[in-house]
Parts: structure tokens; sequence; C-alpha cells
């Protein structure tokens, strides 16, 4: 285990690699080690982090809720770089990690040179807007939001039982606090004026086509962005954890996207093989 701490907070990271910086962030449920087997796939090229935002894994979890926030987090990433000692690198966000990723680039868009949002709400309210058979909208107004989201991940179609196990260990171990005040974050949070000012900044946004928590319809905005570096794809037979679900592919629409000279990126059907992954920890 690998820790630092940056505001008198320790922060929890893994390291794998050498090669360019890009550094995965988690959502709003489990930790960095759902990460394990991407990281382990561009270890190849790359020098790969994930760390546990504050209140998730093995991060602090002091009081508070105002170090629980999508601003709070993205300040938090850029302390970690300058900790770490990296002057640039690109970020692959899942969720919740999807918006701190686009806040901190926004802010420090020279930092930050590519994006890879993944089941990414653009407009966090569409938590409460969407139809009440949706599951992400009966989160809202419940008692034991924790308990809900359990309830919800043994649901999700994750081949590999381990990270299941340890994504609900991580989620259930999370206090009804950081749920709420990363949710109430979430939910007023609006990343397409950011994404908008990210005139140079390559964004590749990726969703599962069965996502039941974030729909890829609500996205389709970005195929209009015509003038912009940002490109929307939607994996066929996934739901919202499209790197375990289809991980062969997913892997392949990494390094696609991170050596992309500015030429969108497809998936193709040859990619759907193995990919080699270290005994996972």
């Amino acid at each position: 285990m690998s820790a630092i701490y940056l505001d008198n907070r320790l922060v929890h990271y893994e390291v794998y690699g050498r090669g360019q910086p890009i550094i995965f962030l988690h959502s709003w449920v489990g930790s960095w080690r759902y990460w394990v087997p991407m990281m382990d796939l561009v270890t190849e090229r790359y020098r790969a982090y994930a760390l546990d935002f504050w209140g998730f894994g093995e991060s602090d979890r002091s009081n508070g809720t105002n170090i629980y926030t999508i601003g709070a987090y993205a300040e938090m990433l850029v302390q970690f770089i300058n900790q770490m000692g990296v002057s640039r690198a690109n970020l692959v966000g899942h969720g919740l990690g999807g918006m701190v990723a686009v806040h901190a680039a926004r802010t420090h868009p020279d930092r930050f040179p590519r994006l890879m949002l993944v089941s990414t709400p653009l407009r966090g309210q569409i938590v409460g807007d969407v139809s009440r058979s949706n599951p992400f909208s009966r989160l809202i107004g419940r008692s034991s939001l924790t308990e809900t989201w359990s309830k919800l991940i043994r649901q999700l179609p994750i081949d590999n039982p381990t990270i299941k196990q340890e994504i609900l260990d991580d989620t259930e171990r999370l206090s009804e606090q950081v749920v709420k005040a990363v949710q109430q974050s979430v939910t007023q949070t609006d990343l397409l004026p950011m994404m908008n000012s990210l005139t140079k900044t390559p964004l590749l946004a990726v969703y599962g086509e069965k996502d039941t928590i974030v729909s890829p319809e609500h996205a389709n905005v970005l195929n209009n962005e015509s003038d912009r570096p940002h490109q929307l794809l939607v994996l066929p037979r996934v739901s919202h954890f499209p790197f375990l679900e289809d991980s062969a592919r997913f892997g392949r629409l990494i390094m696609d996207f991170l050596v992309s000279q500015g030429s969108p990126v497809e998936i193709k059907e040859q990619w759907r093989r193995r990919v080699s992954q270290r005994e996972y920890i």
C-alpha cells in the first residue's frame, strides 16, 4: 500500500509501470481496485496511477462534507500530481471520476492533455430527472443510499466474482455522509460548460449500451460538438462498468485513444479477445 498526505489527510494510491503517466479515477462506489485490469494492460507503455478519493477505499474518512465534492476532488488530484512530480497526465475517469477529470482539466488544461470519460453524467441533474423505473432515480430520497447502491451493484453483470465482491465491500464501507455529500455535488454539476471550454483537449466519452444508471442517450449532445475534439462512443452489450464487462475491447479503446492524433477512435470487432492480466490483488 502506498500513501501520501495532502492537506494533512491520508491519500491511498497505487502505481504500475513506466512511461507517460495516466491516472485512473473511480466513481461514487468502489475504489481504485476495480481499475487493476486496465492498469495492468496499459503498463506496457504507460505509468499507471490510481488513487482513492477522500472518503473511499483506504483514503482519509474524516468528518466534514466540504472535502467530498467534485471541486475538492479535482484540487486533490492536482495536489496529488504535484506531490508525485508529474507535470502532465492523461485521465480516465468513471462516473464521479469523469466529472472530476473534466473539472480538473478546465482549471488546469496544461496538466491534463487527454480525457476519457466512462459512464459519466454530463449533466448531474439527470440523476433526479430520469424516470422512476431507472435504478439511479430510486436512490434519491432513500434513507440508506449505501445499502441501495450495494443492492444495485449485485444486479450488474460483472463476470469476475472477485472484483465484484471487492466493489461491494468497498461500497458497503462507505459512510452515509460521504454518499450523500457526493450525490449532492454530482446533481449540482453541469459538465457541458466546462467541456465547451476545453477547445484543445481531446475528450472521449464512453458509455455502455445497456447502462441503466447513466443512459448513453443523454450524451448525444457530443455528436454536435464538431468544432471541439470531443467524441462519443457507445459500447454494445455492456452496462455501467464496460471496462470490467468487456475488458478486451475497452483496453484496446484506451490504447488507441492515447495514441490517436485527432482522428476519431473506432470500435473494432477483432478487439474481442482476451487480454493478459496479472493476478488480481
